[in-house]
């Protein structure tokens, strides 16, 4: 008897006003395949080989690699699929005001980073979630004014 007041009140609200639901899918970059990473040589694949294998980067950075305060440079690629469904229940009425909205959306940022050295010599790829790839930004100390 409980399951049937749910359906009752959804009945009620796509009585009163109005529902609609869409389909979305969205594409950004291409998958880099594992095989291509794992066939990379550290220490012996230069920024050109490395591009010529896996294409144009989404982001370079440069990043710190000596102790002498020498850069390199390190390129993200990263790619995202996202697929989902939405509904929107709105109220057509003034005594019952109001909008619900709910999204069903799955959304994954997987990347891979490579890392050069000043050389611009392969030192090291990881793969995984961009977030957990890339160092966090911390901020730097004085910008508050303090």
């Amino acid at each position: 008897m409980k399951a049937v007041r749910p359906l009752g009140a959804l009945l009620l609200l796509i009585a009163a006003g109005c529902v609609t639901g869409e389909w979305n899918r969205a594409g950004l970059g291409e998958p880099v395949p594992r095989e291509r990473l794992e066939a990379l040589h550290r220490g012996a694949d230069t920024l050109g080989a490395c591009l010529a294998s896996l294409g144009a980067p989404e982001r370079v950075f440069e990043h710190d690699v000596a102790p002498d305060g020498s850069s390199g440079v390190a390129l993200l690629w990263y790619w995202r699929d996202e697929a989902g469904f939405g509904v929107d229940v709105s109220a057509g009425r003034e005594e019952v005001p109001g909008s619900v909205s709910f999204d069903f959306v799955g959304v994954d940022l997987p990347g891979c980073v490579l890392w050069f050295d000043r050389d611009l010599v392969l030192q090291e790829w990881r793969s995984g979630l961009v977030g957990d790839l890339l160092p966090r930004r911390v901020r730097p100390a004085g910008l508050d004014g303090g």
